[in-house]
């Protein structure tokens, strides 16, 4: 353990150290599930917001979206649908930060999250097959990449955008967002929402509707 406490760069807290006790996380990043439409700008956002050179590149990203033919053993319709694979930052300390040989996971003061102090890392890789959802990703250049949280501003959450209105046509679904940062008790209520009776329309007719086109002569 460095004789130093590690500090956020931005803010300048004091993050807490390995071994301390910690409380758990408790708002978390949750997906509404086989709604993803695999647009990728929560990979972009995520990319950009933790490159320290504004780097677009979803590799560098630690939310990924992946192909899921079939999600909690029900078929997909037409084998197709995307799903998040998101961090579920797991009781503190996390798997991932329990095999780690250089205690290289500090925590967020604010969200509790586990993170990773790339100063400290010496890419030996033990998190990733410690983590139980595989959500620990390797950067083309062998750094491990981890959800921080944004230090409780997901930039992934902020980015994700509601689904559009042709995604299920001829059913009847709240367009909200896939992603969310929020308390268990507040996202199974989100999940649990009734879908808000909607015309299932064409785009054209929708910028007709608008007043954004005019039909021809």
């Amino acid at each position: 353990m460095s004789n130093f406490p590690q500090k956020e760069l931005v803010t300048g807290a004091t993050w807490y150290a390995a071994g301390e006790e910690i409380p758990d996380v408790d708002r978390k990043l949750y997906a509404l599930q086989n709604q993803c439409t695999d647009c990728n700008v929560c990979e972009v956002a995520c990319s950009l917001i933790h490159s320290p050179v504004g780097e677009l590149n979803p590799l560098l990203s630690r939310v990924r979206i992946n192909h899921a033919p079939s999600v909690n053993s029900r078929k997909a319709v037409h084998d197709f649908g995307f799903v998040a694979a998101i961090c579920h930052h797991c009781g503190n300390p996390p798997p991932c930060a329990e095999v780690c040989p250089t205690d290289a996971f500090y925590y967020d003061p604010k969200t509790f999250a586990a993170i990773i102090a790339q100063d400290k890392c010496v890419q030996c890789m033990e998190c990733v097959p410690a983590c139980p959802f595989d959500v620990v990703f390797v950067a083309p250049d062998g750094e491990l990449l981890k959800c921080d949280l944004c230090g409780g501003e997901p930039a992934c959450v902020k980015a994700c955008a509601t689904r559009p209105e042709m995604n299920n046509a001829g059913k009847q679904y709240s367009r909200a967002a896939v992603l969310f940062y929020e308390d268990t008790k507040t996202f199974r209520g989100i999940v649990q929402q009734k879908p808000q009776k909607q015309d299932e329309v064409g785009i054209m007719q929708a910028m007709l509707d608008r007043g954004e086109i005019s039909s021809a002569a």
